[in-house]
């Protein structure tokens, strides 16, 4: 049981092509470092931490997020740069303890409403990207920092991002955003929004 205990693992830069399910049983595991390695999906039972507060999936061959990564809501770091990832799931919103969030360099079209429950969450980075908009929703975060640098953002959201962080959050909660956004993604505008 002496693996059972442990708090950090750096698997980083091995080439590992897949995980094996026992590595959920590590149930004390603080710290997991899996990037640099070729990882396309993730072991069932994955999400079974209960300790764990930084988890590093960069440099993979991720195609998804599955959502059971979202059930280790005691993170507070999640990195998981260039990837393949073209969506993130709506499952995101229950790490309410995340501060940092690394997305960089994957293939993200959006950023789900649900991004919006990560309430902690001070840094979040998706640069180079293929992000148009942004939900009203990431207002409910506690952001510091948003780079959303290197994406096709619609023209307004552009500049207002050019001008810094507090600029673009006085354009995200503006009424021509909201209505812009509402009518372009098709959602129903939830009535705190109206």
């Amino acid at each position: 049981g002496g693996c059972q205990e442990l708090r950090v693992l750096h698997l980083f830069n091995n080439r590992l092509e897949e995980l094996p399910s026992e590595i959920s049983k590590l149930s004390h595991l603080r710290e997991l470092n899996l990037s640099v390695n070729r990882l396309k999906q993730l072991p069932r039972g994955f999400g079974g931490f209960t300790e764990l507060f930084f988890l590093d999936l960069s440099y993979n061959r991720l195609e998804e997020l599955t959502p059971q990564v979202c059930w280790i809501t005691s993170l507070t770091e999640l990195h998981i740069s260039d990837n393949k990832l073209t969506f993130l799931p709506p499952e995101i919103g229950r790490l309410a303890v995340l501060e940092k969030f690394s997305c960089n360099r994957n293939q993200l079209v959006e950023l789900p409403p649900e991004i919006g429950g990560c309430k902690a969450l001070r840094i979040l980075s998706v640069m180079s990207n293929k992000i148009h908009l942004v939900p009203p929703e990431v207002i409910d975060c506690s952001l510091e920092t948003i780079d959303l640098s290197l994406n096709p953002l619609v023209k307004e959201l552009d500049q207002a991002a050019r001008k810094g962080q507090r600029e673009l959050a006085t354009y995200i909660k503006s009424e021509a955003y909201l209505s812009f956004y509402w009518k372009e993604t098709g959602r129903p505008r939830p009535p705190r929004f109206v």
